[in-house]
């Protein structure tokens, strides 16, 4: 498992190298296709639970220029973190994901949207290092305006030791 491990963290560097390139060549555009979310994330496994059920979620991403992987939807490279302190036992996840979206139905100025995502998982329970772990996301959002959107994810994680960072996440964002 180790060597997975490896292997995620090898793919996540290289998808944060190709955001950052992604990134520079934006800031030539007049938009820069960069979100930030805040919300909540609830932790569905009773292992991460020591510090709470409901934890802080913060993320950004930016939309990848040249598009999509499949299909006409759009590409993003995302940062999200989770944590919840206790008792002075504080627990994270740190999920860096491609995600793939697609809108519900494109002939709406603000439209609901779809997708999925996968990449790396940084889970750290309280009391434990941390470990890295292959997950995945199912997307559901909804644009309120061109700048507003709200978002639910779904993770699902791999485990490692007793711990799976399997979680539904709650989010308001604003696009720049």
């Amino acid at each position: 498992m180790k060597g997975l491990s490896r292997l995620v963290a090898l793919c996540a560097l290289a998808l944060t190298i190709l955001a950052i390139q992604q990134a520079q060549a934006q800031f030539d555009y007049p938009t820069t296709d960069v979100s930030m979310r805040l919300g909540a994330n609830v932790v569905n496994r009773a292992s991460m639970r020591t510090v709470g059920d409901v934890w802080l979620a913060v993320g950004a991403d930016v939309k990848l220029r040249g598009g999509s992987l499949i299909g006409e939807g759009e590409l993003f490279l995302g940062v999200d973190y989770y944590t919840r302190s206790s008792k002075g036992q504080t627990s994270s996840i740190t999920a860096i994901t491609l995600t793939q979206v697609f809108s519900i139905d494109p002939s709406e100025k603000f439209k609901g949207y779809i997708g999925a995502g996968a990449g790396a998982y940084v889970l750290k329970p309280a009391g434990v290092s941390a470990k890295t772990v292959f997950g995945g996301k199912f997307v559901l959002g909804y644009d309120i305006n061109e700048k507003l959107f709200v978002e639910v994810n779904y993770h699902l994680t791999g485990k490692e030791l007793n711990f799976r960072g399997d979680s539904t996440t709650f989010l308001v964002g604003y696009r720049f």
